[in-house]
């Protein structure tokens, strides 16, 4: 399994606004895709304008086809005026994953 994570900084006050595209764009558009497994969205606790996307992945391959995808450069596109233009991305390889069964959190 694959983990991608994106940390990024919004633009100030932009947060109710991004988690709502997040919960109502990105969230059903991934869904869809093939191999994937699941995403979590997480805001600072310091930084209110500061979080981060975790997503799983089955296989890179999966995710790599995700990545390149047009449902990926709609979801950007859409979410690129949010961001302050600070951000990174980087995969992992999920060694070992233990998740109590939370619900909507």
């Amino acid at each position: 399994m694959i983990c991608r994570i994106f940390w990024g900084k919004l633009r100030l006050g932009m947060w109710t606004e991004y988690e709502r595209y997040y919960n109502e764009v990105v969230v059903p558009a991934t869904a869809k895709m093939p191999g994937f497994r699941g995403r979590q969205l997480l805001r600072s606790s310091e930084n209110p304008d500061e979080g981060i996307s975790l997503t799983f992945w089955e296989t890179k391959q999966d995710m790599e086809q995700y990545i390149r995808s047009q449902a990926r450069a709609d979801i950007a596109k859409g979410a690129e005026s949010m961001y302050t233009g600070e951000y990174w991305v980087k995969d992992f390889e999920v060694k070992s994953l233990s998740l109590l069964s939370l619900g909507n959190v």
